[in-house]
């Protein structure tokens, strides 16, 4: 959506003095205070403006934009997404997202909290389930206190979509691009039944002690109801094409978590109309793409990455 005239000026400038400061920045993976006694992990390597910001899913963390399956894993030839039902096995690689974007711009990526179990430098806790507005101020502030310097091209997985989408509307002038995989929208309520989404979002909240991390998805879509409209922004959107279910199960329906398949393909088409952004269709991947099909992720970056700084404000179909 096209931000009015009067707003694009100050943008521009905004935007224009951020990326000819740039100057080189340490790598770092550690803690850091957010105040309020809290602190979060964040780990940003490279140089480069702008910086990409990746935004995990719900359950994951930074660690999971380092990992790739292997190219010769047989679960690459599985027709459902059997990397989500335990199969295959993901490893370290210098093909994985973390790793390649910051070889042609800064990149951060950081641990929401319950989303990491062990080692010292965990995110401090908070009560779960938590509310997505909440999250985005949480990387804010994050941001804000690493001195890591915006505007930001926001990548986000699944969940981490409706914390890109509130985080964007909340701080428009802080991000200069999107690129989402496959995620979570609050478009899914034009595609499933309100039963259906009702359902997803009571099945989202749950946290165990094994799996902390517990998400509203409904309050969620209230608050981006609320916020004013995104303005028209770089951004690519990729969607899986592996179904969830094995071939031998209902594929229509998910009887458990309410949204199915089909509803969340509909979402993914739906948004990336609204942000008249190409969508990448054909990923080979299930949900994780980034794990499946790490190189489409990269290269939906780089082309967002290039046009905040050719001054575009869209990326080419």
């Amino acid at each position: 959506m096209i931000a009015s005239d009067r707003f694009r000026l100050p943008l521009y400038f905004a935007l224009t003095m951020a990326l000819t400061a740039v100057a080189a920045a340490a790598d770092v993976a550690g803690l850091v205070d957010i105040g309020s006694g809290r602190k979060m992990y964040l780990a940003c390597r490279g140089e480069g403006s702008p910086v990409v910001v990746l935004i995990s899913g719900k359950g994951n963390g930074a660690a999971d934009w380092s990992e790739i399956l292997d190219p010769s894993d047989p679960v690459h030839q599985a027709d459902y997404d059997a990397l989500a039902w335990g199969k295959g096995t993901s490893q370290k690689s210098a093909s994985a997202v973390f790793p390649a974007v910051s070889r042609f711009t800064r990149v951060c990526a950081y641990d929401r909290p319950g989303v990491r179990l062990d080692g010292p430098d965990q995110s401090t806790p908070v009560a779960q389930p938590h509310k997505a507005d909440v999250a985005a101020d949480d990387l804010h502030r994050l941001l804000i206190a690493a001195g890591e310097r915006g505007p930001y091209v926001l990548v986000a997985h699944s969940y981490g979509g409706v914390v890109a989408a509130l985080f964007a509307r909340t701080w428009p002038d802080d991000v200069a691009g999107l690129v989402m995989v496959d995620v979570v929208t609050e478009l899914i309520r034009k595609a499933a039944s309100p039963e259906a989404v009702a359902k997803w979002d009571e099945f989202n909240r749950a946290s165990v002690p094994a799996a902390p991390e517990g998400v509203l998805l409904a309050d969620a879509f209230a608050k981006i109801d609320a916020k004013p409209p995104l303005r028209e922004l770089p951004a690519v959107v990729l969607s899986a094409d592996k179904p969830w279910q094995p071939p031998s199960d209902a594929k229509k329906t998910d009887q458990v978590a309410g949204v199915s398949f089909d509803d969340w393909t509909a979402s993914g088409v739906l948004l990336a109309k609204a942000l008249n952004a190409p969508h990448v269709t054909r990923t080979r991947s299930g949900h994780n793409i980034y794990a499946y099909s790490p190189q489409l992720v990269i290269d939906a970056i780089s082309e967002v990455v290039h046009a905040v700084r050719a001054g575009r404000k869209s990326v080419p179909h």
